[in-house]
């Protein structure tokens, strides 16, 4: 019986050898043919933290909305930070924010974070339950076993099957996380202006590049720090609901990216050698009917006559099985005439030819050098016999069958 390995096992550190397994069974955890190298890999792990949604909304408050207030005639931009343990502390004690030498740190705009749940509106989902196969899948076609061909890499004699390398990723989890945002100024006028900067970008999603979150505001307070013997000082409280997804590197000790390679299927292409065209006959070959029923089913048979090779697919073959029978009408001693259309060929795109058509008359097998005719997609079918080679006239109580692939 193989050996068990711990579930929670660190697969790049602690990788389960070989030697672990007991008998001939295989490892129930360890699965060789699903492991890829990833040592040579330039695509990094797939992660995002809470603090890469917070640096997110900090950069887009510096680089984006790049709040600025007017003092003393002059354009000051105003400085954004996170509330830390020692600067959180002094604003609950102080109600506002002093620098390492005791100066009074405004204008400023502080971040803080209150909270991070799971989203309500997926809960009732199971999107944040961790399920199998319920993955992000990314495909990229250009790889070392697929490389581009040009000029400097000649198109090999030898073209390999297309391969596409693919990443599975986990889905993220989907979380709210609610930010406090305190403005400080000196003068109301100030705090006014800075507010109606920020106030438009509600509803926008705030983040730099690939980390972009819907961002909503909440109802603004305003209060005026006013204590005797200290600097008069304006506050705004902004608060920020942030709709995020998280993503760690890894989930119970494995990873929560894994690399792997499309698959390559060996396939065997039937091949039927014939003296004669297709085609050219009412007859089908018997090697052709033994594949009737793969190719009914979706498969196809290539058939080489004289050089020319032909794909069979299941429309030709119906055309080629689809005999019927019609009878002509007497016109004169040398002609007679038949109502139907010629079936038209799936692959040349062109109606029946000659060849395709038996006639007989009274029974009897007519050969195709005793009669002129070309079979068209027009309903009316003109037949002339040469009555001095077939060596009688046609007569009105004739019977004259043509069989063959009428449409």
């Amino acid at each position: 019986m193989p050996r068990l390995n711990r579930q929670n096992i660190d697969r790049k550190t602690n990788k389960p050898e070989i030697a672990q397994t007991e008998g001939l069974s295989p490892d129930l955890l360890l699965d060789r043919s699903k492991q890829t190298r990833r040592d040579n890999d330039i695509i990094r792990s797939a992660k995002r933290t809470v603090y890469d949604i917070d640096y997110a909304i900090k950069w887009y408050i510096e680089n984006e909305i790049q709040p600025q207030i007017t003092a003393d005639n002059n354009l000051i931009s105003v400085p954004v930070i996170f509330a830390n343990g020692e600067k959180w502390d002094n604003v609950r004690r102080l109600g506002y924010l002093r620098d390492e030498k005791g100066m009074l740190q405004s204008p400023i705009i502080m971040i803080k974070r209150n909270s991070v749940e799971e989203r309500a509106s997926q809960k009732t989902l199971d999107v944040n339950r961790p399920q199998h196969d319920n993955v992000l899948i990314y495909r990229t076609k250009y790889n070392e076993q697929n490389r581009y061909e040009d000029e400097l890499f000649p198109i090999p004699l030898n073209i390999p099957k297309p391969s596409e390398k693919i990443y599975v990723i986990d889905i993220p989890k989907y979380v709210t996380i609610e930010y406090d945002m305190m403005l400080w100024c000196d003068f109301t006028t100030q705090l006014n202006d800075l507010v109606d900067q920020i106030l438009p970008y509600g509803r926008f999603s705030w983040g730099n590049e690939a980390n972009k979150f819907p961002t909503a505001f909440g109802a603004i307070s305003f209060e005026t720090v006013n204590t005797i013997g200290e600097d008069r000082l304006v506050r705004a409280t902004i608060p920020l609901t942030v709709q995020g997804t998280l993503l760690s590197e890894q989930e119970t000790r494995i990873s929560t990216i894994k690399k792997m390679y499309s698959i390559k299927k060996l396939t065997f292409d039937t091949v039927i050698d014939l003296e004669s065209n297709v085609f050219n006959s009412t007859v089908i070959p018997s090697q052709l009917l033994q594949s009737q029923t793969f190719i009914n089913g979706g498969g196809a048979v290539t058939v080489i006559a004289q050089g020319t090779s032909v794909t069979i697919n299941a429309a030709t073959m119906l055309y080629l099985t689809n005999m019927a029978d019609q009878t002509a009408t007497y016109s004169n001693s040398t002609t007679v005439t038949v109502s139907a259309y010629a079936a038209i060929n799936p692959v040349t795109n062109l109606p029946a030819t000659k060849f395709e058509f038996n006639v007989y008359i009274n029974g009897q097998y007519i050969d195709k050098a005793l009669y002129t005719w070309t079979p068209s997609d027009i309903i009316s079918q003109t037949i002339v016999f040469d009555t001095a080679i077939l060596g009688y006239a046609i007569d009105a109580t004739d019977v004259i069958i043509i069989n063959g692939r009428w449409a």
